[in-house]
């Protein structure tokens, strides 16, 4: 695995950490749920900023963001008990597929 590729999976999972805080401060409107929600995001972007002076901008971009949707979606599933359909699996793992394409030399 790529450097650069390990920043990015650290900055995806620091920005889910964010992510789910988010999601309890919507439910509960508490200022430490918004406040670590922030902190982690920042967290997790300053990775993502870093990771540009390894890879392209663009390719960087796509690989945290499909990381991120797929850390989102084990969170959802195992979490929040949300379930997603046959669809939203078919472009997991066609996510997982544009990693390994982009990751590939």
């Amino acid at each position: 695995m790529s450097n650069t590729l390990l920043l990015l999976v650290a900055g995806a999972v620091f920005d889910t950490v964010g992510d789910i805080f988010i999601k309890n401060w919507i439910a509960s409107k508490t200022a430490i749920s918004l406040g670590s929600g922030i902190f982690f995001y920042a967290i997790g972007l300053s990775f993502l900023i870093y990771s540009f002076t390894f890879k392209n901008m663009v390719v960087t971009s796509v690989l945290f963001i499909i990381l991120n949707l797929i850390l989102l979606s084990i969170v959802n599933y195992f979490y929040f008990n949300e379930s997603f359909s046959n669809k939203e699996g078919v472009a997991l793992i066609l996510g997982v597929a544009a990693i390994v394409l982009l990751e590939v030399n």
